[in-house]
């Protein structure tokens, strides 16, 4: 229980595919988030709002950019359900997420990675890890929706 993998074949091109991960406006799109920053850049601390409905919407949380190579690998560091505690977590270490793009056959295979759930406190490592599990596979799903046009 300390990573979560989440693939998905985009039907579109690496290009297109990387700007609607990295492009913030785009993100923002299909990841259901608001913000007033222009863009990712490495070494950046992101706020990002929700907009999903339900117990979250209008809710902040924190994103900090780790690494963008262009059009292979996109990372962030965060407090993963920081919403759901009203625990201290500045003394709790960050899990990383990372899209991995690679061409496919028919289009981008792009791989989502959250790791390092065993460092959570341990009153938050189930919870986290099977909030989050769902959450890629929401977001996974998101992005689809996103090049395919559905709403």
């Amino acid at each position: 229980m300390n990573q979560i993998e989440r693939k998905t074949l985009i039907v579109a091109p690496r290009p297109r595919v990387w700007q609607a991960i990295t492009d913030i406006r785009q993100f923002c799109k299909w990841f259901s988030t608001e913000t007033d920053e222009t863009a990712f850049r490495p070494g950046a601390h992101v706020r990002l709002i929700s907009t999903h409905p339900g117990p979250y919407y209008k809710m902040e949380f924190f994103v900090d950019i780790v690494e963008i190579l262009p059009e292979t690998t996109f990372s962030w560091r965060w407090h993963p359900a920081n919403l759901i505690t009203d625990e201290d977590l500045s003394r709790e270490p960050t899990t990383l997420v990372v899209f991995a793009l690679e061409d496919a056959e028919r289009g981008t295979l792009v791989t989502v990675t959250e790791s390092g759930f065993e460092q959570l406190f341990p009153s938050r490592i189930t919870k986290v890890f099977g909030m989050n599990e769902a959450g890629w596979k929401h977001q996974m799903e998101a992005l689809e929706r996103y090049f395919s046009g559905a709403k």
